[in-house]
């Protein structure tokens, strides 16, 4: 592969065209559906590795597929038998590959591509040639900074969005200003070197989940620093977040938004990133995740370390009671003068709904229960799984761990809401010539969240119903972040023959390596959301196909934590089904 070009949308009849075969470039399982989708009508035909012709499909006729542009059509491959095929149609060939586990080794990436994001030195004998010396190593101070008066001329220039965000009162600070301290830890959160603790706590829901369902499916040893100490690598790894979120709770039980720098690095090492880290104030928002996530951690931990799984499970009824405390809703904005990651989410009670139902599940307190019970009446996205809306999350907790426990309100009624309205992901993909749970008019920055959340709802949808459609479908959003897309490009880093090799990640472009940081997992193609310059590179381009992998493009090409986490979810369900 040529490592120094990068893959982009091609206008019709200019540069190399993509192949007219699109496949999962890591393979599939014997015993799992088996699609590829090809863009050029005519007859198709599959040989093996002697050139014995295996399976033949005649007269195979393309439709237009609105969120790409493309004519597709889609060939069910059937039952194989383990080893390597060729099809061959439309006056060229593709390897396909068929073996026992055939994401095993992606799963395991995507696991340890947190690990490359610890804010920490990173040793050769673990991160091999993505080494590097310790870093954010100061000490840090809380925001206190007084806002001055905006002059009204200037106030005149200012958009409305950012007017409006401005009248949002910011949070008290409490007590006297703690003295600065060093803050260890944490994943940087995405490109940048922030770290925030909402999304922090949502990355942890995913893998904790992840490993609560499918533990054969994520089971691996990682060759991490805690590697061999007994306990499972995945949570060895979200461990090394839970510590640091530990640190980001404030004396009187609420959790400060986040700890970064006034502003963004540029892209340099993060050893490099020297200038001082900041507590931004706290948040409704932030708090109610920290709380989700500890009492969650409180019953993973505990057959490992009951002490950790105690103190997790202290702060969260610590910072359950600060919430209880303050049940007006508030929106976090980034005070003046700070300009890193905003993660701004307009509502609370989702967060609220997530932290009650961790806590009831952990201690059986009926406050818990009636809490939950209360703010499920205000939810309304129970298959989503994001940074901003986490009733997924909560939806997680009722139907998998609390279940019957959870009675009629947080079980039988919200199974069957759960149900209903994962059909919809479904209907989605069904509408898709590539098979693509993301609607057209959803191809927005981080593109790829908006598909595994999905497939993490379908996937969900079939641990109760069984129904295979609904698999199909989940492991089709699998297929599309390993090259079964528009693009034909695999979106993970380190994995396919057709890869993102310039995400928009500063190690990836500081460190002097060719190849990127692996198992890093891009944000996908995006056409509302854009650069003023992506527009003038891409003009009118279809949905599916507006990306561009270049280093600058984080609008597109961006990497975060909480996109490596429900990949994480979905692929390490897949590998389970086909472990041993």
């Amino acid at each position: 592969m040529d490592h120094k070009k990068p893959l982009t949308w091609q206008e019709p009849g200019k540069g190399e065209p993509l192949p007219a075969i699109r496949v999962d470039q890591l393979g599939y399982a014997p015993n799992l559906p088996k699609q590829v989708v090809v863009t050029a009508a005519g007859d198709y035909v599959l040989t093996d590795e002697s050139g014995t012709e295996v399976k033949h499909f005649p007269n195979v006729e393309t439709k237009e597929d609105a969120a790409s542009g493309d004519s597709v059509a889609t060939i069910e491959l059937g039952e194989l038998a383990v080893g390597k095929y060729t099809l061959t149609g439309a006056g060229e060939s593709r390897e396909i590959t068929v073996s026992e586990r055939p994401w095993k080794e992606v799963t395991n990436a995507l696991i340890k591509g947190l690990y490359y994001q610890r804010c920490d030195e990173l040793l050769e004998e673990h991160a091999g040639v993505y080494k590097h010396p310790a870093c954010h190593t100061g000490l840090a101070e809380e925001w206190r900074r007084p806002e001055p008066p905006i002059p009204e001329d200037v106030k005149a220039k200012m958009p409305p969005h950012f007017l409006r965000m401005l009248e949002i009162p910011l949070e008290e600070p409490y007590g006297e200003a703690p003295a600065p301290r060093r803050i260890k830890g944490g994943w940087h959160d995405a490109g940048d070197y922030g770290k925030y603790v909402g999304p922090g706590a949502v990355t942890v829901g995913h893998l904790l989940y992840a490993w609560k369902l499918f533990p054969n499916g994520c089971c691996d040893d990682l060759n991490i620093p805690e590697t061999g100490n007994g306990v499972p690598d995945i949570l060895n790894e979200v461990r090394f977040e839970l510590e640091w979120i530990l640190q980001m709770q404030r004396a009187d039980g609420a959790f400060y938004h986040k700890l970064t720098t006034e502003k963004f690095a540029p892209f340099i090492m993060p050893e490099e990133d020297t200038s001082p880290e900041y507590l931004s104030p706290i948040s409704r928002t932030a708090t109610g995740d920290a709380v989700a996530a500890l009492a969650l951690a409180s019953r993973v931990y505990r057959q490992y370390d009951e002490a950790f799984a105690d103190r997790c499970l202290a702060m969260a009824k610590f910072g359950w009671e600060w919430l209880a405390a303050h049940p007006e809703k508030r929106p976090y904005r980034n005070p003046m003068g700070m300009h890193t990651g905003y993660y701004g989410d307009q509502e609370d009670h989702d967060e609220r709904f997530w932290a009650a139902c961790e806590l009831y599940a952990t201690t059986g307190e009926a406050a818990y229960r009636e809490a939950a019970e209360g703010f499920y009446r205000e939810v309304r996205k129970l298959t989503v799984f994001g940074w901003a809306e986490v009733s997924g999350l909560g939806a997680l907790c009722c139907l998998f761990d609390l279940k019957e426990k959870g009675g009629e309100i947080l079980y039988e009624d919200l199974k069957q809401a759960f149900l209903r309205r994962s059909e919809w992901a479904l209907l989605v993909v069904k509408d898709s010539g590539y098979h693509t749970a993301i609607p057209k008019t959803d191809y927005v920055w981080g593109s790829i969240l908006t598909c595994m959340s999905n497939a993490m709802a379908m996937i969900m949808n079939t641990l109760i119903t069984g129904r295979e459609d609904m698999r199909a479908a989940a492991l089709a959003q699998l297929d599309y972040a390993l090259g079964l897309n528009a693009m034909d490009i695999s979106f993970i880093t380190g994995y396919g023959e057709r890869q993102v090799l310039f995400p928009h990640h500063r190690p990836s472009a500081a460190d002097g390596i060719e190849a990127p940081v692996p198992g890093l997992i891009s944000g996908g193609p995006n056409n509302k959301m854009n650069y003023p310059t992506v527009k003038d590179r891409l003009g009118d381009v279809p949905a599916a196909q507006s990306f561009i992998d270049e280093t600058e493009f984080a609008d597109m090409n961006e990497i975060a934590i909480y996109w490596n986490s429900p990949a994480v979810f979905t692929a390490a369900y897949f590998n389970s089904l086909t472990a041993e």
